[in-house]
């Protein structure tokens, strides 16, 4: 089970491969988190919202869940399984499954799609920390998606032992700033990448979520242990490579006119992981484009793939 302790490193969020049929894609599934764990990835964490945690149906997220615990223990890496619902019983139903599954922690929003006051946000967490105790929790705070936790949210529910930290996914820097001044005890990750990776690092921070580390895990890892060394120089210019890379990208046509189904497209353009389709209602961008968006990835940008 993952504590707040040793809550540390880089946590990859890859995106949950399914064929063209919508199916999860259970061998290519399991053959991604062991390249991940060969390069050096600290924790792979599934079924966010990149990983389509939205999409998936239920039979499938149980056989994720035990394909993700057993190939994280076997390369004893940490398992973090999102188990978001859509209310308190659907989400203990989830983050029990990974819990008896042998998951390290999930990673959850709180209920969505109806505003909760904090007095309810409260209660969530610590219901969900009553029924599945064996299991680590971090929280995804993501106003995109669910409601922003602030700093009074997160002092309320301190007292669940088995709360570990949190995937900030925001663009609030105060708020980040706060947490970490408040609660240095919890692993407050930024999902704001590559902006905020170095400065939260620099604070303190004990590592970050990546959601680009799918598809150059080494180049992620590399500059991750730059940061760790205090080689802030080298970090900066490597972040300033991969900001430029991530500039030249999506100035190329291949994934004009897709969402999600463009996230996935350019990790399969990498060419590390396989990550197949998207899941209707998001469209899968056509093939003949990511081989175009492949060729020109290789061709441009070579020193940033490894492995």
């Amino acid at each position: 089970m993952l504590t707040r302790e040793a809550m540390e490193g880089v946590y990859c969020l890859p995106p949950t491969p399914f064929d063209e049929n919508g199916i999860f894609d259970e061998p290519a599934f399991r053959e991604n988190v062991r390249k991940l764990a060969a390069a050096g990835i600290d924790a792979v964490v599934t079924t966010g919202s990149l990983g389509e945690f939205h999409t998936i149906s239920w039979p499938d997220h149980q056989r994720l869940m035990k394909a993700l615990a057993e190939e994280c223990k076997a390369a004893k890496i940490v398992s973090v399984c999102g188990c978001s619902g859509v209310n308190t019983d659907e989400a203990i139903m989830k983050t029990s499954a990974a819990e008896k599954a042998g998951c390290d922690a999930v990673m959850n929003v709180s209920p969505y799609y109806v505003h909760l006051t904090r007095q309810e946000l409260v209660k969530f967490w610590h219901d969900v920390a009553e029924a599945c105790p064996n299991i680590g929790i971090t929280i995804y705070n993501n106003p995109g998606t669910a409601q922003l936790h602030d700093v009074e949210t997160y002092r309320q529910i301190l007292d669940i032992k088995t709360l570990c930290g949190s995937k900030e996914a925001h663009y609030d820097w105060s708020l980040w700033v706060n947490l970490n001044r408040n609660f240095p005890e919890l692993g407050l990750f930024t999902a704001t990448e590559p902006e905020w990776v170095i400065p939260t690092l620099k604070m303190g921070a004990r590592g970050f979520f990546t959601m680009i580390g799918a598809g150059i895990p080494h180049f992620i890892v590399e500059l991750y242990q730059a940061c760790k060394k205090g080689l802030w120089d080298k970090a900066q210019k490597m972040v300033d490579r991969w900001q430029a890379m991530a500039r030249d990208i999506s100035s190329q046509p291949f994934l004009h006119g897709y969402g999600l189904g463009g996230h996935k497209a350019k990790i399969n353009a990498f060419g590390y992981l396989r990550c197949g389709y998207v899941h209707r209602p998001f469209i899968s961008v056509p093939k003949e484009n990511e081989a175009k968006l492949a060729e020109y990835i290789h061709s441009k940008h070579a020193d940033m793939l490894r492995g």
